[in-house]
């Protein structure tokens, strides 16, 4: 049993994010590594990414005040 605040079991959360992160993180690696020419994401790229990632964590925990700083 973990530590829940509301109805987000806390320990579960973090094990699961870092094994989805690890995980993506080793995907991309290979990516790279076995694609010389790939071109990376540009600046508006990168930015669109960033606010995708941001709304996507302000929709799962609506209450928590997530924003961008």
């Amino acid at each position: 049993m973990g530590i829940k605040i509301g109805d987000v079991d806390i320990v579960k959360e973090i094990v699961d994010l870092n094994y989805q992160l690890l995980r993506t993180q080793l995907i991309l690696e290979h990516i790279l590594n076995n694609n010389a020419n790939l071109n990376k994401p540009d600046s508006t790229s990168m930015k669109a990414i960033d606010d995708k990632a941001i709304e996507t964590l302000q929709k799962k925990y609506p209450n928590m005040g997530i924003s961008k700083t």
